[in-house]
């Protein structure tokens, strides 16, 4: 049996002037639990790099975009998948770092990323109603009272 993994997740979450989250929707087909769920685009925190990196980097990956991070604080989250149910098919808990970004006037292609099938623009009733990963309604809820708390909506470009 393999031990244990921990890996470090940092996902961007883009907001736009009309209280909209982009979200993508994982490309799996081995994983079941993974397959066509909806989640917040990111990705591994690579040796070396800070976590801003590791945004900026996984945004031009994943989303073909620049970013502008709004919101200093990133939300924090944890998830623990076991064995066959992990990417690494072994007991794996997923720190996630999740900032919320602003991307201006851009259009994400989600599309073109390898891991993802979908991508779209959800208000967050819309969000929260889609068939996600388990922690996205949760960092969706987060993001929301952030937005709503500091103003972030008025901050975009």
């Amino acid at each position: 049996m393999q031990p244990n993994k921990i890996v470090v997740g940092i996902l961007g979450l883009p907001i736009n002037r009309q209280h909209q989250f982009y979200l993508t929707r994982r490309d799996k087909p081995g994983k079941p639990a993974w397959h066509n769920k909806w989640q917040v685009a990111g990705g591994g925190l690579e040796f070396g790099e800070t976590p801003e990196q590791t945004l900026v980097r996984e945004m031009k990956e994943e989303l073909q975009v620049d970013i502008k991070i709004i919101y200093p604080l990133p939300i924090l989250n944890s998830q623990v998948w076991f064995g066959s149910e992990s990417d690494h098919e072994q007991n794996t808990q997923v720190i996630l770092a999740t900032y919320i970004i602003d991307i201006g006037t851009q259009t994400p292609k989600a599309e073109e990323d390898e891991e993802t099938n979908a991508g779209g623009w959800f208000n967050f009733e819309e969000a929260m109603a889609l068939d996600g990963l388990p922690l996205t309604p949760v960092i969706i809820k987060k993001a929301q009272e952030i937005c709503n708390q500091y103003s972030l909506w008025g901050m975009l470009q």
